[in-house]
């Protein structure tokens, strides 16, 4: 099951090959999150232009190469327009489009099973550069994104897929909305399993444009990127012509150029709570571990969240009068055995004890409504 490697053997230095330098890397897998409307496909659109032609995109080089635009979240009408508006923006000719295939499902309802999965690994060894997939929600409808087996089994196909060569960036959703909750905060639905098998994640979201002067301007936020340095958030204008789309960087207002603590401390323990209810102590220190909060911080947060109606405060009882908390609004039961969470600190939203690590456990993908749940993908390449 493994290839053993003496550690004087092992590569002395990092060596990154990027696809888009310093966001995504050739061989990994992305992912990228925002709300419906905001302009993620536009976006994507003519980073598969700029990967087409080889042409730098948002001031940052690119490498060439073909792209294939996996659709289960449009059709050819609506996403088939943005590629010569965003190619006449880039200054760019027809010829490059040529270099980008768009795949339609045959029955996108069923979403992206165990065969399409194998058929785009073997797509994938045939060389492209980049593999887009649109979106989560809609090429994987049978996969409950709260439950980490189903979300890390597909992350693992997603990742066989991009260590054949391509750079894999998978589109997103972020959740519904929650007064109070900014979408940074948010994050993406199911956002805890799916950022730890991504290489680099993003957000996309819309600048208010009473904060712009009316232009439309987008803001990327870095969620994660285990390559390269986490930057600051990206302001991106969306310039329209009457046949064209041009994206260029410009500087974001104030409000908006840097999470605040608090922000970052609110979404942590959205992230955290995902895995399951957990005491407070609990929340506390892991939000501590993944974004430097202090305690105080991390309490605000959470009295912010519980006012906000996304999370729910638990009288464990007891000494002390220990509390815990969990995600409010989805389907879920009282906690039957409050003295068993104490002690496990990893529960689901029905109070059973939750897997750190499902794999481990050798549990089925999730359940595919078209037949049995797909066994792990076969080859010689392939190891899951």
């Amino acid at each position: 099951m493994f290839r053993v490697i003496p550690a004087h053997q092992l590569p002395p230095r990092l060596e990154v090959s990027w696809l888009w330098e310093g966001m995504v890397a050739q061989g990994t897998l992305a992912l990228l999150g925002g709300p419906g409307g905001v302009g993620k496909s536009t976006l994507v659109a003519a980073l598969e232009v700029a990967v087409a032609a080889g042409v730098p995109f948002l001031e940052r080089e690119v490498a060439q190469g073909e792209v294939l635009h996996v659709d289960y979240d449009t059709d050819p009408r609506l996403q088939g327009p943005w590629y010569p508006k965003v190619a006449a923006g880039l200054g760019v000719d027809g010829e490059a489009l040529g270099r980008i295939r768009y795949l339609e499902p045959q029955e996108a309802t069923k979403g992206l099973g165990e065969e399409g999965l194998k058929a785009l690994l073997e797509m994938a060894r045939q060389g492209p550069a980049l593999i887009v997939i649109d979106s989560w929600s809609a090429a994987f409808p049978f996969v409950d994104s709260r439950r980490s087996d189903h979300v890390a089994e597909v992350m693992s196909y997603l990742k066989e897929i991009a260590k054949a060569g391509p750079a894999v960036l998978l589109l997103d959703h972020t959740p519904k909305p929650v007064q109070g909750l900014t979408a940074l905060e948010r994050g993406v639905a199911g956002s805890f399993y799916k950022l730890a098998g991504a290489r680099s994640a993003f957000l996309l979201t819309r600048v208010p444009p009473k904060l712009t002067g009316g232009r439309d301007v987008l803001k990327l936020d870095a969620l994660k990127n285990n390559l390269a340095p986490l930057m600051d958030p990206l302001g991106i204008e969306r310039v329209w012509g009457p046949d064209t789309l041009e994206f260029a960087l410009t500087d974001l207002p104030e409000e908006e150029a840097r999470p605040s603590k608090l922000e970052q401390a609110k979404r942590a323990v959205l992230e955290v709570l995902e895995e399951g209810p957990k005491p407070r102590k609990e929340v506390i220190r892991l939000v501590a571990e993944r974004v430097n909060a202090g305690e105080r911080t991390t309490e605000e947060a959470l009295r912010a969240l519980v006012k906000a109606g996304a999370v729910e405060r638990l009288a464990l009882g007891g000494q002390g009068g220990a509390v815990a908390y969990r995600l409010a609004g989805l389907p879920q039961t009282p906690l039957r055995d409050s003295a068993a969470l104490r002690k496990t600190d990893f529960a689901d939203e029905d109070g059973q004890k939750f897997s750190a690590n499902p794999l481990a456990e050798d549990q089925d993908f999730a359940e595919n409504p078209g037949g049995e749940a797909p066994p792990a993908l076969e080859g010689p390449e392939v190891g899951i």
